[in-house]
C-alpha cells in the first residue's frame, strides 16, 4: 500500500520545483546581478547550482513516481 497518493506526490513535486526556483533566484541570479562581494561569488554560485539541480531532480523523480 503506497504511503502517498498520486495527487500528493504531484503536490510534493510542485513544492520541490518551486523550492528549486527560489534557490535559483536567490543563490544564482541575485549574486550575479548585484555583486557586493566578489570573493564569495563562486562558492555561492556553485552552492546555488548544486541545490537547484538537486531540488529539480527530486521534483522530476516525484513526478515520474506519481504517474
Amino acid at each position: 500500500m503506497p504511503v502517498f497518493t498520486q495527487s500528493q506526490l504531484r503536490r510534493f513535486s510542485n513544492i520541490f520545483d518551486n523550492a528549486g526556483q527560489v534557490m535559483f533566484g536567490s543563490l544564482i541570479l541575485n549574486p550575479l546581478l548585484t555583486p557586493a562581494d566578489s570573493r564569495g561569488l563562486i562558492p555561492v554560485t556553485l552552492l546555488g547550482v548544486s541545490l537547484t539541480m538537486f531540488l529539480w531532480w527530486v521534483s522530476l523523480r516525484l513526478e515520474r513516481i506519481s504517474i
